[in-house]
């Protein structure tokens, strides 16, 4: 969740695209006619500018969808979203009372749970109703938070395969239109390779983006509703606790 991290990882993918696009061009054989590498094929090389723009959006969404799930496999975790020491730490302010203190430690380590019981802290005298109306309010904004973040994979699982139709379609098309230009009507079929290549290929990266990625969203969507459970199960007993000293305050 680090930006400088993103900045990097973006930058490299970059070099890594430009450098991908460029190798099978220089390196490609020429046997009499034109005769690509496999790299070549995959990068739409064969097809022109217009094939190497779509295959390199798919693999670009490819890149950044893998890169996106490897992110929520280290971060999408119970204690690395609320780390167990600040339950701990929170739990014995509530406990002594020290409403004060446990507002203070919230807003000195913002997280899903802080943000949650700092919410309550601050309707304290408002009476015990408004505390567990705040505070379920300020949950489930966090949950959507949690939902928001793994959200990229299903984008990209469903970008993935619609340019993969796209690089299908326009491959077609580029097929035809060199059918339909044969000089003499005479067809080689080098010359409709390229489309029918980008065709093919196109919807290949297309599937392996869909298929691992709806795998993993629903995976990791299953992971985020486990989390949000059980953090709310941690936050509920410390609302209820807060909620008994605001009926305090209310009748003192």
């Amino acid at each position: 969740m680090n930006s400088e991290m993103f900045k990097k990882a973006a930058k490299g993918v970059f070099i890594f695209a430009v450098a991908a696009v460029l190798a099978p061009a220089l390196f490609a054989q020429d046997d009499g006619g034109q005769s690509y590498s496999l790299g070549a094929k995959l990068l739409g090389i064969p097809s022109g500018a217009l094939g190497i723009i779509t295959q390199l959006v798919i693999i670009l969404t490819s890149v950044f969808m893998f890169g996106w799930i490897i992110e929520c496999f280290v971060n999408v975790k119970r204690d690395k979203i609320v780390p167990p020491e600040v339950i701990g730490a929170l739990q014995n302010y509530i406990d002594e009372g020290d409403l004060e203190g446990a507002l203070q430690y919230c807003e000195s380590a913002p997280n899903y749970l802080t943000r949650t019981i700092g919410a309550a802290l601050n309707r304290v005298s408002y009476g015990p109703a408004s505390v567990k109306e705040a505070a379920g309010a300020m949950m489930d904004a966090e949950q959507g938070k949690v939902e928001f973040h793994i959200s990229p994979i299903a984008l990209c699982a469903a970008v993935g395969p619609l340019m993969g139709l796209f690089g299908t379609v326009t491959g077609m098309v580029q097929s035809f239109e060199q059918i339909e230009n044969a000089p003499g009507g005479q067809v080689n079929p080098k010359m409709v390779a390229g489309g029918i290549s980008l065709a093919l290929l196109s919807t290949v990266l297309g599937l392996c983006i869909a298929i691992p990625g709806l795998t993993f969203f629903w995976f990791f969507k299953n992971k985020v509703a486990d989390i949000g459970v059980s953090i709310a199960l941690v936050a509920d007993d410390m609302v209820e606790t807060i909620a008994a000293y605001a009926a305090q305050q209310q009748q003192g």
